[in-house]
Order: structure tokens, then sequence, then C-alpha cells
């Protein structure tokens, strides 16, 4: 059981980290319903935060299954959340919007 919380909670960081990502760029903050730009204070906020996230997935998947498996994990992890992101901005973006409305005072 404590293996398949920690596969879910690897696989939503990496969500949650290329998200944030995804949204400090300005087509996708614009796109989400934000100004034309995205401000630079969270622009910078959104990626630290979603470096940040990236690399919660890479320890959270060291530490279910070590330093060799984990790490492959952890790459296969990126390349299906990367499109999981891809997928949702593409089709069904409106559900990033309570993300955005989150980061959008920063700025």
């Amino acid at each position: 059981m404590p293996e398949a919380v920690l596969l879910a909670a690897v696989l939503a960081a990496v969500y949650g980290g290329f998200a944030t990502l995804a949204m400090s760029q300005d087509r996708h903050w614009h796109a989400l319903g934000g100004g034309r730009h995205c401000p630079r204070r969270a622009r910078i906020v959104l990626r630290l935060a979603g470096y940040g996230l990236l690399f919660v997935a890479l320890v959270l998947s060291l530490v279910r299954d070590g330093p060799a498996f984990g790490s492959l994990l952890w790459a296969t992890a990126v390349g299906a959340g990367a499109l999981a992101v891809v997928a949702t901005l593409s089709w069904r973006a409106r559900w990033l919007r309570p993300a955005r409305s989150l980061v959008q005072h920063i700025g």
C-alpha cells in the first residue's frame, strides 16, 4: 500500500511541476484566462514551484524504489506527466484555471 501512495505522489508531483512550468509561459497564461503576459513575479514563482515539484518527484521515486529503479521510474513519470499536461492544455485547458487563479495575485 505505501508503494501505491508513493507512486501516486510521484505522478501528482510530476504533473503539478509541468503544469506550473507551462503556466509560466505567456501563451498558456493567456489561454488560461490571465492577462496577455504572465507577470514577472508570478513567472519566477511558477518556475521555482515547477522545478521544485519535479525535484520532489525525483526524491519520492528514489525513496520508493532506490537509486537503480527509482531513477528509471522518475524518467518514465516525467515523460508521462509531460504528455498528460500537453493533453490537458490541448483539450481541457480550463481544468488548470483554478491553479492559475492561486498564483494570479502574485504578479
